[in-house]
Order: C-alpha cells, then sequence, then structure tokens
C-alpha cells in the first residue's frame, strides 16, 4: 500500500495578454501542458487515459472587473500526489511560456494529512454526461452522489493498490453553493460545473480518501483546473 502524501505548489506568472475571467483556467491548463510537453516521459503521462492525480486552481488575485490584465503578476496552485511529478512541475513551471503568460517562481509545501471536517471548492466540480453535458435535468441527484462517490474511490484504489470496503459514507452532508451552474470555456466549448461544499464522515476512509482529493481535485476535468479544493480542518 502507498501511502499518500499532498504536495501544493504556488506558481507565479507573468501575464503577457489580457485573458477574461472565464477562459482563465483553460489558459493555466495550457501553460501547464506546455511544461509537460517539453520532456517525453511527461509528454507521454499528459496523453494517456488515466487519472493524472494533479489540479490546478486559478488566479488567486481578484479582478474586480473579471479581466485579467496583462503587464501584472498573478499566482495559481497546482496541487498533486506523486513527488515525482512535484519534483517535475517545481523544475519547469518557472521556466514556461505560452503566448498569454511567462513563469517566473515556484515554491512548494506539503498538506500534512489533518482530521477534515469539511472540503469545499474553489473551482468548479465537474461531470459530463454523455450528449446532454450539464447534469442537471438529466442525471438524478442520486446518481450525482454515486458518480462522485465512485470518482473518489476509483482514485484512491489506483493510487494506493488497495482493495476496500466501499461500504462506508464519505460525508453527511452536501451543499450546492451556485444558483446556477458556473461556466467556463475550454476550447471554443463551455463546460458547466458547481461549487459544492462536503461535510466529511469521521471513519477513517472517509478520511484518508478527503485528504487525497485535495491533491487530485474532485470529480472530473482535475487537469484542466475543476474540483479543487479548500477544507476546514482540527489539528
Amino acid at each position: 500500500m502507498e501511502n499518500i502524501t499532498v504536495y501544493h505548489i504556488d506558481c507565479k506568472i507573468y501575464l503577457l495578454s489580457n485573458i477574461p475571467y472565464n477562459h482563465i483556467l483553460s489558459e493555466i491548463s495550457a501553460y501547464v501542458d506546455t511544461a509537460l510537453s517539453s520532456d517525453s516521459k511527461m509528454l507521454e503521462f499528459h496523453r494517456s487515459y488515466q487519472y493524472k492525480n494533479y489540479v490546478l486552481s486559478g488566479f488567486k488575485e481578484l479582478e474586480a472587473d473579471k479581466y485579467y490584465k496583462e503587464g501584472k503578476v498573478y499566482t495559481f496552485s497546482l496541487r498533486c500526489v506523486q513527488k515525482e511529478l512535484c519534483d517535475f512541475f517545481l523544475w519547469k513551471l518557472p521556466n514556461s511560456q505560452t503566448i498569454t503568460m511567462k513563469g517566473l517562481v515556484s515554491a512548494v509545501k506539503i498538506i500534512p494529512p489533518l482530521f477534515i471536517e469539511r472540503l469545499y471548492t474553489i473551482t468548479p466540480a465537474l461531470i459530463k454526461v454523455e450528449e446532454a453535458g450539464y447534469w442537471k435535468g438529466n442525471l438524478p441527484f442520486d446518481g450525482y452522489e454515486k458518480r462522485l462517490f465512485a470518482n473518489s474511490v476509483k482514485k484512491y484504489k489506483q493510487l494506493t493498490g488497495e482493495e476496500i470496503d466501499e461500504n462506508f459514507t464519505l460525508y453527511s452532508r452536501i451543499q450546492f453553493l451556485n444558483q446556477k451552474p458556473v461556466a467556463n470555456q475550454y476550447k471554443g466549448i463551455t463546460f458547466l460545473g458547481d461549487k459544492l461544499e462536503l461535510y466529511i464522515s469521521d471513519n477513517e476512509m472517509a478520511q484518508k480518501i478527503s485528504y487525497m482529493l485535495l491533491g487530485t481535485g474532485i470529480m472530473e476535468n482535475n487537469s484542466r483546473g475543476y474540483g479543487f479544493l479548500n477544507y476546514a480542518a482540527l489539528r
């Protein structure tokens, strides 16, 4: 069984052109893709169909007019759960560049295991329903919860190689924080996601998986910037 460690990287970039708020996840993921594409092994990883087990945030800084400005410095975060990936990003991100942003510096810290009371999304959690797109109106709420649970458990089993008893509760309550879907653009497609909050159960498996989700992101398209989480915890 592999122990999970959550690595948190903060990366400062210099913006080379203006970017609207709803395009920022797409632009940051393209910047990270550029770093991955510079190495043959990482390019193969990037192109593979598997959980990538890293997740991106948007910029920490907020702009009142929802436009990020050319010539300013901004910070985004990347989390992952594998040291090799962490070391690669720490080295490569400051030296990467796209037409919209140029890397400056990066720094890493480890998020220690915590007793997690709540997880809540910083970037929208995304679930894609085939052909229909957004889940509401196309998937019952218990179907959404089943997808959330199954996705989380699969990530954990893939990472640890551990077979687990899935008869446990991951959370005691789920709360949606948005009244309408949160829209972001990606390659001309509008992705609709949700901001949500989970009150985490106090059993051992729920705590282990919740800690892992801080590093992998929750639900789908985490390497595109969806499902980046923050937490409330007891020290």
